[in-house]
């Protein structure tokens, strides 16, 4: 009676059946890794100083597992190296930097930042990521509510200090909403959720008045929506897609000409009026102006990390006066990824950044192309958000930006994870197990 069921395989009694692999059971590693995934998100996404800990607890987490998947995760490192670029120039740029100390401190988050996303794309699945960033861009809708917050332009900007910092949390809450809903393997409570969240999230959006982000949850709803009840279905029925295809480029050329050649209209006019900002873009183009004089002084080396915006550069007191009317810097930026680091660290740190973002996107796509699932589809529409934001934002040169960090997961995940063994064997102690 002992051995019926391993010996009626050919097994040595207790011994698990190869096939069975896929179903061990999880070790506390495995259970803890998407509770520390939202404790980081949550940590970088909600403006509130207390959560603070949080972020070095799984900090302390990821870097521990680090260690102990070494043979899983530090190869992928390697194959991910663009995102060790910003990291590697921060830290350098210490040795002409205004505050060495700055330097170094900005560079190990910088780093500590890309080793976070790596963990995350190769030990998660994207559906717990996505997961983890709903449950926390809900909690902070839910807040907005009853802490909101209006500019002077009447616009919501909820628990954050901006309207658009306010429209793209609401955002990415929109799109993993919608991604939950659609993902047919999620349980069905967590999809109701998740399509309850939907109209609540499009809800924040609108009062937020960020035309930006309006412009883009149209334009995501159309391709998510056209991707699960038009594209997908269209792969049963043969050249359908390919029709699909042309019919969305020739549309989409002929729409630019009728526009462009026929009515002759100003599109970046046009655009400026819809999403309502004046030619300066609120006076951002003044300040590129300056960031790119900068940058220009200092080709190779910049200024170094957080060299320009600083309480004893009377230059940048005065703009914050004209712009803000700021009596003394408090904390401000060129308000473009790629400028800021220009600035801060020449135009290695512009070239940087183009890499990795494009390495994110083009990898999101990638992924996509190569499997093209509802996940992969929620995860390239926030890559390409992201994107946009890196020319009007500094999402890539900051500290624990849990944008960046959405980003670089997304370059990250685009390959499967490779269930390789801890290189300690701590599984006798439930730790360690590769995930199933």
């Amino acid at each position: 009676m002992k051995t019926m069921i391993s010996g009626a395989m050919g097994l040595p009694p207790n011994q698990i059946p190869a096939g069975f692999q896929a179903e061990q059971q999880k070790s506390a590693w495995g259970r803890l890794d998407p509770i520390m995934i939202f404790m980081w998100a949550a940590s970088t996404m909600l403006p509130m100083d207390y959560l603070g800990p949080l972020r070095y607890i799984a900090a302390g987490y990821f870097a521990l597992g680090v260690f102990i998947f070494a043979p899983q995760i530090l190869p992928a490192i390697g194959r991910a190296w663009p995102l060790l670029l910003l990291p590697f120039l921060c830290t350098l740029s210490a040795l002409w930097a205004p505050s060495s100390a700055e330097a170094i401190r900005k560079g190990l988050s910088l780093g500590l930042t890309g080793i976070v996303a790596v963990y995350a794309a190769r030990r998660l699945s994207g559906r717990h990521i996505l997961i983890a960033y709903f449950i926390v861009e809900l909690i902070a809708a839910l807040m907005s509510l009853t802490e909101n917050r209006s500019q002077d332009s009447g616009g919501w900007s909820g628990i954050y200090n901006q309207k658009n910092y306010f429209a793209v949390h609401m955002f990415i809450l929109f799109i993993a909403s919608m991604t939950i809903t659609l993902d047919k393997d999620n349980k069905i409570w967590l999809r109701l959720v998740a399509l309850a969240a939907l109209p609540f999230a499009a809800f924040m959006i609108v009062m937020s008045q960020s035309g930006t982000s309006i412009a883009l949850t149209i334009v995501a709803s159309i391709a998510m929506l056209g991707y699960a009840f038009i594209w997908k279905p269209a792969a049963r029925l043969q050249h359908a897609r390919t029709l699909i295809a042309a019919v969305i480029v020739i549309s989409a050329l002929l729409a630019g000409y009728v526009c462009i050649g026929i009515l002759q209209i100003d599109v970046k006019e046009e655009i400026l009026q819809a999403l309502g900002k004046d030619s300066t873009l609120t006076g951002r183009t003044m300040l590129w102006s300056i960031a790119e004089r900068q940058m220009q002084d200092h080709p190779l080396t910049g200024l170094g990390a957080n060299g320009y915006w600083r309480s004893e550069n009377s230059t940048a007191n005065t703009i914050t006066n004209i712009i803000m009317g700021w009596q003394k810097l408090i904390n401000f930026s060129f308000h473009n990824s790629y400028l800021e680091n220009g600035v801060n660290y020449g135009y290695p740190g512009y070239i940087a950044t183009v890499i990795v973002v494009a390495w994110a996107c083009i990898s999101a796509a990638l992924t996509w192309l190569r499997n093209q699932s509802v996940v992969n589809s929620g995860f390239l529409v926030l890559a390409l958000l992201i994107l946009l934001r890196t020319f009007s934002e500094v999402d890539l040169a900051l500290e624990y930006s849990g944008t960046a960090v959405l980003l670089l997961i997304a370059g990250a995940r685009n390959e499967r994870s490779v269930k390789t063994g801890p290189i300690f064997n701590f599984t006798r102690y439930g730790f360690g197990a590769p995930r199933s």
